[in-house]
């Protein structure tokens, strides 16, 4: 049987639901006045601007600024947007960067290999699938881009958990619901340390059945310029189509080369 998980595409936002909350869709309109500005703005431009009163535009600063997403000029009292708000849209840059570095050389490998290969991101507890090439066979599991999997019983998860410091690992395992997918799915902190320190040592992550059964997966790292592991690149089998074995001994070469091949792309040097 062949299971297909689909993440939620958003849709129109409905402002009479229920749902729909005025103040948060307020305060990007504050921080859409202030970028579109191109330069500082004061209270009463920033209220002119975006049609909200004087005194909730005034809380509105008051807090992005409290929470360091505003800078305030001392002596003219302007606002500008700070690096932490620009901190945001950089992300996107860069996982857009990414996936355009990638695109063809997932693109070839799944041409070669005939299986389904993605691109994946650690966000918090999670692994989030970025770019994906399907296999030209029948699978076990069809994911959607924007799927989000939890990093412990994932194989692209550990290989992305691995170069972290053990109280980040930590944290992770804290804040993630460490259940059983399947019989096979690992979820004692220990071993789970145990697994990541083996990753880190060989260069790739395997997961048997551990998220979904009937999915097999191998992971290899991918590095940036500053060699800091910054996604994963993955291929994903069905059993019994494929072993352990046979994965090991065809894909992790595989999964290896891609790595490597976009490491490059992205200016690794090692």
């Amino acid at each position: 049987m062949q299971l297909d998980v689909r993440d939620a595409r958003p849709k129109s936002p409905d402002k009479e639901s229920g749902l729909f909350v005025a103040s948060v869709e307020k305060a990007f309109r504050v921080l859409d006045a202030i970028s579109d500005a191109k330069t500082e703005l004061g209270l009463s431009e920033i209220a002119a601007r975006t049609g909200i009163g004087k005194s909730a535009a005034q809380r509105f600063l008051y807090t992005l600024h409290a929470l360091g997403y505003l800078n305030q000029d001392n002596t003219s009292k302007g606002y500008r947007l700070s690096s932490k708000l620009l901190a945001l849209s950089g992300s996107y840059v860069s996982a857009d960067i990414l996936k355009a570095k990638a695109h063809p050389i997932l693109e070839e490998a799944n041409r070669r290999c005939e299986e389904t290969i993605n691109l994946t991101i650690l966000d918090g507890t999670d692994v989030v699938y970025i770019l994906r090439f399907p296999s030209k066979h029948v699978v076990s599991v069809n994911l959607a881009v924007g799927t989000r999997l939890p990093a412990y019983c994932t194989a692209p998860g550990r290989v992305l958990l691995a170069p972290l410091e053990r109280t980040k690992i930590d944290l992770v395992f804290a804040k993630s619901d460490l259940i059983k997918h399947t019989e096979l799915t690992e979820t004692d902190p220990r071993r789970l340390h145990e697994i990541l320190a083996q990753v880190r040592r060989q260069g790739y992550a395997l997961s048997n059945q551990e998220a979904f059964v009937g999915d097999i997966s191998v992971a290899a790292p991918i590095f940036d310029d500053q060699d800091n592991v910054t996604a994963a690149v993955n291929v994903a089998v069905p059993f019994p189509r494929w072993s352990v074995a046979k994965a090991k001994r065809q894909l992790i070469p595989v999964v290896r080369d891609v790595g490597k091949a976009v490491s490059k792309a992205l200016g690794w040097k090692a």
